[in-house]
C-alpha cells in the first residue's frame, strides 16, 4: 500500500468514503470528479454505497477508479442491502442499462457520450429556454406592471423550472458540471431555495433514506406541526393538519429562504435530521449572492413599485403558489397510505434497496409531456429515486422495465392515474395520520426500515 495513504486505523474515518467494506481518500479526486465535487464533499465520512450504486448506471469504470483511493478496509461490516447477484434491483439495473446502451448505439453515440445518454435530449432542454422565456415575460408583467394573472401564472411557471433545476443539481441535464449548476443557480437559487442545501439534504439523505423514521430530512422536517410517521407521537392539532397544512405549505418559499442560511452557516438544516458540510467559500459567496438577488426582486422590489396592498396581492400569487405547488406536488409521491405503508404490507425483500424505493415512493400521471414538465417531473418519482441520474424526460422509457421487474419479482408499483387522485390520497392521508391513534401506540407502530 502506498504510504501516503494511511490505514484507517490511522487515517480519521469521518474523513473518508465508504463504499461497501472498504474506506476510499477521494480528496485528490474532488477537482475531477465528473459529477462535480459537491457530492463528494457532502457524503464523506459516511457510508456511501447505495449512492455510489445508485447513482452509477454504468459503474465499470467507476469500480475501476475507486481501487486508485483505496486506503482499507471497514472492520466489522455488515452491509444493509445485497448489491450483486440476480435481485431485484441488479436485475433492473442491468436491464435498463442495457437498454441506454442500445438507444446510445441507435444514436451512433460511443465512449463517454454512451455512458451519460441517459441526460436530457435536445428538445427537453429547448423546452426549458421556452418556459424561461415566458416566465420572464410573466415576472415583468407581474412586477412592472402589477398584472394579478402574470402573478398566478408564476407559481406554476417557476415550479416547472424548478423541476429542470432539480434535475440539474442531480448532474442530469446537461453532461457538463458547469452547466448543470449554472442552471440550477437561475432556477432554485434565484426562486430563493438553495441549490447547495437542496443537494445537501436531498441526495444523500432523502433519496438513500426515502420515508424512513429519524433518516429522512424531507418528511422528518414538517413535525410537530404535521404529523407524517405513525411511530411519530399525535397532538391535539393533528386533527386540523389536513386543513392547516396547506397553509404551511403556501409559506415554504420564505421558510426555505431562511432555513438555507441557517444551514449554511452552521452545518445543519431543520435539526438533527440534516447534517451538512458548509460551503467553501467560493460556494460561500455565490449562496450570499443569490439569496440577495431573490430576496431583493420578489420580497423587496414589489414595495417599492406598487401600494402595499398591491405589492402583497402579488406577493402572495407568486411565492404562496409557488410554495403550495413545491410541497404539494412533492407530497404527491412520498405523503400517501401507499408510500407510507399504512397498511403494513411486509417488504418482500427486506436486503434490496431498490425494493425498499417502490415500497416508499409513488408515481402519477404518466403521459404527455407538458403535465410531466409542469409538475417538475415528479409523476415519475418512482423511476426517479431508482435512476436519479436519469433525465425525467426519458423516465418514461424505462416505466415498462420496472413494471416488469416488479411482477417478476413481486414487487408493489405505486401508481394514481391522476395528479388530482394522487392529491386526494395525500389529503386522506393527513386527516388518517391526524386523528387519534387506536389500541396500539405510537412507540409500537411498525417503522419502514
Amino acid at each position: 500500500m502506498d504510504e501516503t495513504h494511511d490505514t484507517p486505523r490511522k487515517l480519521e474515518p469521518s474523513k473518508l468514503w465508504q463504499i461497501d467494506d472498504k474506506y476510499y481518500d477521494m480528496e485528490p479526486y474532488l477537482a475531477i470528479h465528473p459529477g462535480g465535487r459537491r457530492f463528494l464533499e457532502q457524503t464523506r465520512g459516511t457510508d456511501c454505497t447505495a449512492l455510489f450504486n445508485s447513482t452509477h448506471l454504468h459503474d465499470k469504470i467507476p469500480r475501476a477508479t475507486l481501487k486508485k483511493f483505496y486506503v482499507g478496509d471497514v472492520e466489522g461490516y455488515v452491509p444493509d442491502y445485497d448489491w450483486d447477484g440476480e435481485g431485484f434491483y441488479p436485475t433492473l439495473k442491468k436491464r435498463v442499462a442495457a437498454h441506454f446502451a442500445a438507444e446510445a448505439a441507435k444514436d451512433g453515440e460511443r465512449g463517454r457520450a454512451a455512458r451519460t445518454s441517459h441526460h436530457a435530449k435536445s428538445a427537453f432542454i429547448g423546452r426549458f429556454f421556452g418556459i424561461y422565456a415566458v416566465f420572464i415575460a410573466v415576472s415583468i408583467g407581474a412586477l412592472g406592471f402589477g398584472q394579478w394573472w402574470c402573478a398566478l401564472l408564476w407559481g406554476p411557471l417557476a415550479f416547472a423550472l424548478g423541476g429542470y433545476g432539480h434535475e440539474a443539481m442531480h448532474a442530469g441535464i446537461f453532461r457538463s458540471v458547469r452547466a448543470n449548476r449554472l442552471l440550477a443557480l437561475f432556477t432554485l437559487d434565484l426562486a430563493g431555495v438553495s441549490s447547495f442545501v437542496f443537494t445537501a439534504m436531498h441526495v444523500p439523505l432523502h433519496h438513500i433514506y426515502t420515508n424512513e423514521p429519524e433518516l429522512d430530512p424531507d418528511i422528518e422536517v414538517h413535525f410537530p406541526l404535521v404529523r407524517e410517521f405513525e411511530v411519530q407521537p399525535r397532538r391535539f392539532w393533528h386533527a386540523l393538519q389536513h386543513f392547516y397544512a396547506w397553509i404551511l405549505y403556501i409559506i415554504t418559499l420564505p421558510v426555505l429562504w431562511g432555513a438555507d442560511i441557517v444551514a449554511a452557516l452552521s452545518g445543519w438544516w431543520f435539526g438533527p435530521y440534516g447534517k451538512m458540510q458548509r460551503p467553501r467559500w467560493r460556494e460561500m459567496i455565490s449562496f450570499f449572492l443569490m439569496k440577495g438577488v431573490s430576496v431583493s426582486i420578489w420580497y423587496v422590489l414589489p414595495y417599492f413599485l406598487f401600494p402595499w396592498t398591491t405589492a402583497l396581492m402579488l406577493q402572495s400569487l407568486m411565492i404562496g403558489g409557488a410554495g403550495l405547488l413545491v410541497q404539494g406536488t412533492f407530497a404527491l409521491s412520498h405523503q400517501n397510505a401507499l408510500a407510507m405503508n399504512l397498511d403494513h404490507i411486509p417488504n418482500p425483500d427486506p436486503r434490496d434497496w431498490g425494493v425498499q424505493q417502490l415500497m416508499t415512493t409513488a408515481d402519477f400521471q404518466h403521459g404527455h409531456w407538458f403535465p410531466v414538465t409542469f409538475f417538475g417531473g415528479l409523476g415519475y418519482q418512482t423511476e426517479h429515486h431508482l435512476f436519479p441520474l436519469i433525465s425525467y424526460s426519458r423516465l418514461h422509457e424505462i416505466v415498462p422495465l420496472v413494471k416488469e421487474a416488479c411482477e417478476e419479482f413481486g414487487v408493489p408499483y405505486h401508481y394514481y392515474p391522476t395528479a388530482w387522485s394522487a392529491l386526494k390520497a395525500h389529503y386522506k392521508f393527513l386527516r388518517q395520520m391526524g386523528r387519534p391513534v387506536p389500541s396500539a401506540t405510537a412507540a409500537d407502530a411498525p417503522g419502514h426500515a
